[in-house]
């Protein structure tokens, strides 16, 4: 019975860990492609505006935003 727990244990233990190595491993690249996108959506824009204004706004009041972080956790990336 004994053997039976620590192995269940140890199956969770590996699962859990393959989970959030997959999490951690999305580059810098494409954090910035969700999160990006997921601003444009939010606030209505398109997503190949680079103005100055939307840009502006896209690093003043997204950028490590609570909203920024719930984009990520719906892309399924771990936030920073």
């Amino acid at each position: 019975m004994k053997k039976y727990i620590i192995l269940i244990a140890l199956s969770v233990a590996a699962m859990t860990a393959c989970t959030s190595t997959k999490l951690a491993s999305v580059s810098d690249n494409e954090r910035g492609e969700i999160s990006w996108n997921a601003f444009c959506d939010a606030r209505g824009y398109d997503r190949n505006d680079n103005t100055y204004l939307t840009m502006n706004e896209y690093l003043d009041t997204w950028c490590g935003s609570v909203e920024e972080e719930n984009a990520f956790i719906k892309a399924g990336v771990e936030p920073y």
